[in-house]
Parts: structure tokens; sequence; C-alpha cells
């Protein structure tokens, strides 16, 4: 009975080696989750502002985007959840006939939190500018990925024309 138990451990103590000592190939094998560096993650923030105003209407791509604590500051003096947000931009859509694109993007990184500035200039059908909003999105870095925490804009108006300019 002792050589029988005895060599039951043996195989089994053989058979956890040669599983332990078994190399995956690259391609099965786990990657570990790339490194973080202000670069790659200046990346991350430019390629999610992209999709944010590529997606801007889109429930889906927005419920991504945000953060669960997600907040909008508005003209009116409210304060919109991402709810509300997403309830608002995707019952609100602009004219189909309008591009966005931006101007100036501008990223800050400070650790898990980033702030990102820039103009979104809206285009009609015939490449004439028609509208400017100036913006501030803040981000922070959590479970892994950016999350957009809060959004301001107000609209850029143009300035009058003094005197002393013509």
């Amino acid at each position: 009975m002792k050589l029988g138990y005895v060599a039951s451990i043996f195989v089994l103590a053989l058979a956890g080696f040669a599983v332990a000592s078994v190399r995956l190939p690259p391609h099965v094998a786990a990657s570990p989750a790339p490194q973080r560096s202000a670069e790659r993650d200046r990346q991350a923030l430019v390629e999610l502002e992209n999709e944010w105003l590529k997606s801007e209407h889109d429930a889906a791509a927005l419920e991504r985007i945000f953060a669960p604590d997600f907040v909008h500051p508005v003209p009116t003096g409210d304060f919109l959840t991402k709810a509300q947000h997403i309830y608002y931009s995707t019952k609100y859509p602009p004219p189909a006939n309008l591009k966005n694109r931006f101007e100036n993007l501008r990223v800050r990184v400070y650790g898990d939190f980033a702030i990102v500035n820039g103009i979104v200039v809206a285009s009609d059908e015939h490449g004439q500018d028609v509208d400017r909003t100036i913006f501030t999105d803040v981000f922070a870095y959590r479970g892994g990925r950016w999350q957009a925490v809060n959004a301001q804009e107000n609209r850029v108006e143009k300035s009058p024309r003094r005197p002393q300019d013509e």
C-alpha cells in the first residue's frame, strides 16, 4: 500500500514538473500590459478625443468614454450627469451637413489625471467654417483606461473690431 502511495505521489510530482516546464508559444502566452508613459498616455488621450468627436451622438461610444461620475457643466447653470449628457447628445444631434475637426489640441498629463484643451471647428458642406467651440476635458486613468470625468466648452465669439486694429 505504501509503495502504491509513494508511486502515486512520484507520478503526480513528475507530471507537475512536466507541465511547469512547458513553454507556451509567444502568441499563446499572456503578454503583460504595456507600460504607461507620458507619450503613450498622450497618444491614448488624443485617440479618445478623436473617438469622442467622431461619435459624440453615439450612446454606446459615450458610455465607454465617460466615467460613471462624469459631469458636464452647461451655460444654463446645470451640471449634467453622464446619463443626462448621453440622452441630450443622442436626442438632439446637430445638422447632418456639419463636419467637426480639432484645432490647437493640447494634452497635459499629470499621472493618473489629464487635461485636454482645444477648439472644435464646425464646417458646412462647402467647407466653410460656421462655428468654433473652445473646450476643456478632464480625464482620469481608472481600471486600466482613460475615462472622461468632466467636460466644459464655450462658443468662440468673434471679437469686435477695435479702431486700433484697422
